[in-house]
């Protein structure tokens, strides 16, 4: 099977911004509140399209990513700082401490080697499939353009692992054909091999997760969200109230698992699996942004629901920038892949 490779750009874009959308109203919110919201999900956002106006911090990052991208013809730390520094003016929409603090003293200046704060949220991780999609076909430089994009405003190795992770994930994703399916073990070696033989005992904890990960993927959504909403998140960052509930941590750990576990249990269509991501609880802007790239990598556009992609606001533009990414892949990958 040839692979359409703008059907699966667009659709990975085009998911990030309609999983943010769709979660944006919930974060903050444990999942059994949302629940008692509507009957049915499709529904309640027909009939409340005013509560669905925007994309977050999650898919604004994701776009200036995918501009840098373009305008470098892959990764360039100066056009990458630019585009997250432009970020300040988009304005924000609910932007995450550690993205916002430390663009800003990148704003004024401060070298990126300084301004990174040492936080393992999932701000860069939120950002990164555009970096998957291009990089798609040179696992080697998809691992260390994620960490060099990572680090510019996160230095912790968190950040970076679960970068890795999402991104190699797409790389799997994008040439899979939903109306076949996909090796489970094939999926879970590739993205635990992007992080395995390093020094780094965070990545080592989370290849420990990931694996028990992959041996709870039979468990209900919400039993397994209760399981890893707040899987591997430290003290004093652990919120006690929220034990025994799902409630998606924004650590990036619990929010990579989290989204993982919830897409490769959706994989039947793109919007039975939307709709369980963005409805995740605590995060879910992020998760449904996380996993939404995973499942646009993987569905693409022409099995999105049209009143999805209708749902998002500058729709045409995330399809304009989609298809200026595929370009630049294509020109860049042109002497081995044609069209």
């Amino acid at each position: 099977m040839s692979v359409d490779f703008l059907d699966k750009f667009q659709g990975t874009l085009l998911g990030v911004t309609i999983g943010d959308t769709l979660g944006h109203p919930f974060e903050g919110k444990i999942r059994s509140e949302i629940y008692s919201y509507f009957d049915d999900f499709e529904e309640f956002v027909q009939n409340n399209k005013r509560l669905f106006n925007t994309y977050t911090d999650d898919s604004q990052l994701t776009l200036h990513t995918a501009e840098a991208l373009i305008q470098g013809n892959g990764f360039n730390t100066e056009n990458f700082i630019r585009e997250y520094v432009n970020w300040l003016d988009d304005p924000p929409v609910g932007p995450g401490y550690g993205c916002i603090s430390s663009i800003r003293k990148l704003k004024y200046g401060i070298p990126w080697q300084q301004a990174a704060s040492n936080s393992g949220g999932n701000g860069t991780v939120m950002r990164i499939s555009p970096i998957g999609l291009f990089y798609c076909k040179d696992l080697k430089a998809l691992k260390n353009v994620a960490i060099k994009s990572s680090v510019i405003t996160h230095s912790h190795p968190a950040a970076s692992a679960g970068a890795i992770l999402i991104a190699r994930a797409i790389a799997f994703l994008i040439d899979k054909n939903p109306e076949v399916g996909f090796s489970i073990d094939d999926f879970f070696n590739a993205i635990i091999n992007s992080i395995s033989n390093s020094q780094e005992e965070i990545w080592e904890e989370f290849i420990k997760i990931l694996s028990k990960l992959k041996s709870n993927l039979d468990i209900p959504i919400e039993s397994g969200l209760i399981k890893f909403s707040q899987v591997g998140v430290k003290s004093p960052y652990f919120i006690e109230q929220f034990l025994g509930q799902a409630f998606v941590h924004p650590y990036t750990i619990s929010t990579v698992v989290c989204s993982l576990f919830i897409f490769l249990n959706r994989l039947t269509s793109f919007k039975e699996c939307i709709f369980e991501l963005a409805t995740a609880g605590g995060d879910s802007d992020t998760v449904g942004a996380i996993g939404g790239s995973l499942a646009g990598a993987y569905f693409g556009l022409k099995k999105i629901p049209n009143d999805l992609i209708k749902l998002v606001k500058k729709n045409k533009k995330v399809l304009k920038i989609s298809q200026e990414l595929y370009n630049k892949f294509m020109e860049s990958f042109e002497n081995n892949y044609s069209k």
